[in-house]
Protein backbone atom coordinates (compact mmCIF):
# COMPACT_ATOMS: atom_id res chain seq x y z
CA UNK A 1 0.00 0.00 0.00
CA UNK A 2 2.10 3.07 -0.96
CA UNK A 3 1.62 6.57 -0.63
CA UNK A 4 0.44 9.41 -3.04
CA UNK A 5 2.79 11.55 -4.13
CA UNK A 6 3.53 15.25 -5.60
CA UNK A 7 2.51 14.58 -9.68
CA UNK A 8 -0.12 11.82 -8.81
CA UNK A 9 -3.96 12.07 -9.79
CA UNK A 10 -6.20 11.70 -7.06
CA UNK A 11 -7.99 7.85 -7.32
CA UNK A 12 -11.68 8.18 -8.29
CA UNK A 13 -14.06 6.52 -5.96
CA UNK A 14 -15.01 3.02 -6.38
CA UNK A 15 -18.18 2.21 -4.38
CA UNK A 16 -19.87 4.01 -1.66
CA UNK A 17 -17.85 3.71 1.67
CA UNK A 18 -16.07 6.65 3.30
CA UNK A 19 -12.60 6.97 2.30
CA UNK A 20 -9.87 8.13 4.78
CA UNK A 21 -6.97 9.84 3.91
CA UNK A 22 -3.72 8.84 5.78
CA UNK A 23 -0.38 8.32 6.35
CA UNK A 24 0.60 4.66 7.97
CA UNK A 25 2.86 5.99 10.83
CA UNK A 26 1.18 9.17 11.78
CA UNK A 27 -0.08 8.89 15.77
CA UNK A 28 -2.99 11.90 14.47
CA UNK A 29 -4.19 9.43 11.59
CA UNK A 30 -4.49 6.36 13.70
CA UNK A 31 -6.85 8.04 15.41
CA UNK A 32 -9.52 7.60 13.02
CA UNK A 33 -7.95 4.24 12.13
CA UNK A 34 -8.68 2.89 15.81
CA UNK A 35 -12.38 4.37 15.73
CA UNK A 36 -13.73 2.87 12.68
CA UNK A 37 -12.24 -0.52 13.66
CA UNK A 38 -13.75 -0.20 16.71
CA UNK A 39 -17.06 0.98 15.66
CA UNK A 40 -16.61 -1.81 12.55
CA UNK A 41 -16.87 1.14 9.98
CA UNK A 42 -15.84 -0.39 6.52
CA UNK A 43 -13.89 2.33 4.77
CA UNK A 44 -11.33 2.78 2.26
CA UNK A 45 -7.89 4.28 2.91
CA UNK A 46 -5.61 6.14 0.37
CA UNK A 47 -2.61 6.93 2.39
CA UNK A 48 -0.77 10.91 1.61
CA UNK A 49 3.27 11.06 0.97
CA UNK A 50 3.29 14.38 3.86
CA UNK A 51 6.81 15.23 2.81
CA UNK A 52 5.61 15.46 -0.91
CA UNK A 53 2.40 16.09 -0.95
CA UNK A 54 -0.23 15.90 -4.07
CA UNK A 55 -1.38 19.26 -5.32
CA UNK A 56 -5.33 17.67 -5.20
CA UNK A 57 -4.47 16.75 -1.50
CA UNK A 58 -4.76 20.49 -0.72
CA UNK A 59 -8.37 21.00 -1.97
CA UNK A 60 -9.61 18.22 0.30
CA UNK A 61 -7.66 20.30 3.43
CA UNK A 62 -5.98 23.38 2.56
CA UNK A 63 -3.38 22.71 6.09
CA UNK A 64 -2.19 19.82 4.41
CA UNK A 65 -2.55 17.24 7.20
CA UNK A 66 -4.18 13.84 7.78
CA UNK A 67 -6.13 12.47 8.29
CA UNK A 68 -9.08 13.60 6.10
CA UNK A 69 -12.67 11.44 5.66
CA UNK A 70 -14.22 11.97 2.14
CA UNK A 71 -17.53 10.60 1.44
CA UNK A 72 -18.21 9.76 -2.29
CA UNK A 73 -20.96 12.89 -1.85
CA UNK A 74 -18.02 15.15 -1.67
CA UNK A 75 -18.87 15.83 2.01
CA UNK A 76 -14.96 16.49 3.47
CA UNK A 77 -14.17 16.55 7.27
CA UNK A 78 -10.66 17.21 8.76
CA UNK A 79 -8.71 17.24 12.05
CA UNK A 80 -8.59 14.02 13.89
CA UNK A 81 -10.37 14.30 17.19
CA UNK A 82 -13.03 16.11 15.31
CA UNK A 83 -13.32 13.69 12.86
CA UNK A 84 -13.91 10.93 15.21
CA UNK A 85 -16.42 12.99 16.91
CA UNK A 86 -17.74 13.55 13.18
CA UNK A 87 -17.86 9.07 13.11
CA UNK A 88 -19.87 8.82 16.36
CA UNK A 89 -22.63 11.33 15.63
CA UNK A 90 -22.80 10.00 11.76
CA UNK A 91 -22.96 6.40 13.07
CA UNK A 92 -25.59 5.79 16.07
CA UNK A 93 -26.05 2.48 14.79
CA UNK A 94 -22.64 1.09 15.46
CA UNK A 95 -21.03 0.57 19.10
CA UNK A 96 -20.93 4.40 20.84
CA UNK A 97 -17.31 5.56 21.99
CA UNK A 98 -18.08 8.19 24.36
CA UNK A 99 -20.81 7.07 27.28
CA UNK A 100 -24.23 8.71 27.56
CA UNK A 101 -23.89 9.95 30.45
CA UNK A 102 -22.71 13.89 29.67
CA UNK A 103 -20.81 14.04 32.60
CA UNK A 104 -18.66 11.19 31.81
CA UNK A 105 -18.74 11.77 28.26
CA UNK A 106 -17.04 15.81 29.32
CA UNK A 107 -14.20 14.15 31.64
CA UNK A 108 -13.31 11.92 28.79
CA UNK A 109 -13.36 14.77 26.02
CA UNK A 110 -11.21 17.31 29.16
CA UNK A 111 -8.65 14.17 29.31
CA UNK A 112 -8.16 14.40 25.52
CA UNK A 113 -7.72 18.16 25.48
CA UNK A 114 -5.56 18.75 28.44
CA UNK A 115 -3.26 15.91 27.67
CA UNK A 116 -3.25 16.74 24.54
CA UNK A 117 -1.68 20.19 25.36
CA UNK A 118 -0.01 19.68 28.49
CA UNK A 119 1.36 16.14 27.32
CA UNK A 120 1.64 15.49 24.09
CA UNK A 121 3.32 18.22 22.68
CA UNK A 122 5.07 18.98 25.56
CA UNK A 123 6.42 14.99 26.30
CA UNK A 124 7.27 14.59 22.53
CA UNK A 125 9.25 17.80 21.99
CA UNK A 126 11.66 16.58 24.77
CA UNK A 127 11.86 12.99 22.41
CA UNK A 128 13.30 15.35 19.64
CA UNK A 129 15.43 16.96 21.62
CA UNK A 130 17.46 14.14 23.29
CA UNK A 131 21.03 14.32 22.43
CA UNK A 132 20.95 17.54 20.72
CA UNK A 133 19.29 19.98 22.61
CA UNK A 134 18.46 18.52 26.39
CA UNK A 135 20.37 15.77 28.00
CA UNK A 136 18.87 12.26 28.60
CA UNK A 137 18.17 12.56 32.04
CA UNK A 138 16.20 16.23 31.24
CA UNK A 139 13.81 14.45 29.10
CA UNK A 140 13.40 11.41 30.89
CA UNK A 141 12.49 13.95 33.66
CA UNK A 142 9.79 15.57 31.89
CA UNK A 143 8.09 12.72 30.57
CA UNK A 144 7.84 11.29 34.29
CA UNK A 145 5.94 14.39 35.12
CA UNK A 146 3.45 13.82 32.26
CA UNK A 147 3.13 10.58 32.97
CA UNK A 148 2.22 11.65 36.95
CA UNK A 149 -0.30 14.18 35.19
CA UNK A 150 -1.55 10.85 33.19
CA UNK A 151 -2.30 8.99 36.49
CA UNK A 152 -4.25 11.84 37.99
CA UNK A 153 -6.43 12.10 35.27
CA UNK A 154 -6.82 8.02 35.50
CA UNK A 155 -8.03 7.92 38.90
CA UNK A 156 -10.24 10.85 38.28
CA UNK A 157 -12.06 8.65 36.09
CA UNK A 158 -12.72 5.90 38.53
CA UNK A 159 -12.08 2.81 36.44
CA UNK A 160 -9.54 -0.05 37.15
CA UNK A 161 -7.95 0.47 33.58
CA UNK A 162 -10.02 2.65 30.86
CA UNK A 163 -10.74 5.82 30.84
CA UNK A 164 -14.32 4.70 30.60
CA UNK A 165 -15.68 1.29 31.86
CA UNK A 166 -14.78 -0.23 29.23
CA UNK A 167 -12.30 1.26 25.86
CA UNK A 168 -13.78 4.18 24.51
CA UNK A 169 -13.30 7.58 22.68
CA UNK A 170 -10.73 9.02 24.73
CA UNK A 171 -8.74 5.66 25.30
CA UNK A 172 -8.45 5.67 21.56
CA UNK A 173 -7.37 9.38 21.18
CA UNK A 174 -5.04 9.16 23.50
CA UNK A 175 -3.39 5.68 22.86
CA UNK A 176 -1.40 5.96 19.32
CA UNK A 177 1.00 8.08 21.38
CA UNK A 178 1.77 5.87 24.60
CA UNK A 179 2.59 2.96 21.51
CA UNK A 180 5.26 5.36 20.40
CA UNK A 181 6.03 6.05 23.50
CA UNK A 182 6.52 2.58 24.33
CA UNK A 183 9.12 2.04 21.79
CA UNK A 184 11.10 5.36 22.65
CA UNK A 185 11.37 4.82 26.55
CA UNK A 186 14.48 3.26 26.55
CA UNK A 187 15.94 5.67 24.60
CA UNK A 188 15.00 8.32 26.95
CA UNK A 189 15.80 6.32 30.14
CA UNK A 190 12.00 6.33 30.86
CA UNK A 191 10.75 3.21 32.26
CA UNK A 192 7.02 2.61 32.39
CA UNK A 193 7.14 -0.04 34.88
CA UNK A 194 8.07 2.85 37.24
CA UNK A 195 4.23 3.99 36.92
CA UNK A 196 1.96 0.75 37.52
CA UNK A 197 -1.10 2.35 36.38
CA UNK A 198 0.11 3.49 33.21
CA UNK A 199 1.43 -0.06 32.78
CA UNK A 200 -1.79 -1.49 33.22
CA UNK A 201 -3.49 0.90 31.03
CA UNK A 202 -0.72 -0.20 28.37
CA UNK A 203 -1.61 -3.73 28.64
CA UNK A 204 -4.89 -3.58 28.53
CA UNK A 205 -4.84 -1.23 25.77
CA UNK A 206 -2.61 -3.73 24.07
CA UNK A 207 -5.21 -6.61 23.87
CA UNK A 208 -8.03 -4.60 22.35
CA UNK A 209 -9.09 -5.65 19.27
CA UNK A 210 -8.80 -2.47 17.20
CA UNK A 211 -5.45 -1.86 18.65
CA UNK A 212 -3.92 -5.05 17.86
CA UNK A 213 -6.11 -4.23 14.06
CA UNK A 214 -4.15 -0.67 13.92
CA UNK A 215 -0.83 -1.62 15.60
CA UNK A 216 2.42 -1.72 13.41
CA UNK A 217 6.04 -2.87 14.29
CA UNK A 218 7.58 -0.53 16.52
CA UNK A 219 10.54 0.35 14.57
CA UNK A 220 7.93 1.86 12.10
CA UNK A 221 5.23 3.81 13.98
CA UNK A 222 8.45 6.06 14.94
CA UNK A 223 8.51 7.18 11.57
CA UNK A 224 6.55 10.08 12.08
CA UNK A 225 5.63 11.68 15.40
Amino acid sequence: MGHYSKGSEKPPFKDDRLRLYSMRFCPYAQRPRLVLAAKGIDYECVNVNLKDKPDWFFDLNPGGTVPVIEQPDGAVIYESAIFCDYLEEAFPDKPQLYPSDPVKKSKQKIIVETMGKAFLTAFFKTLYAVGEEEPKETCALKGAECLCVFILYLKLTDNSHFICDKPGMGDFLIWPFFERLLVWQALIGLELTQFPAVSAWCAAMNEVPAVKECTYPGRNVLKVL
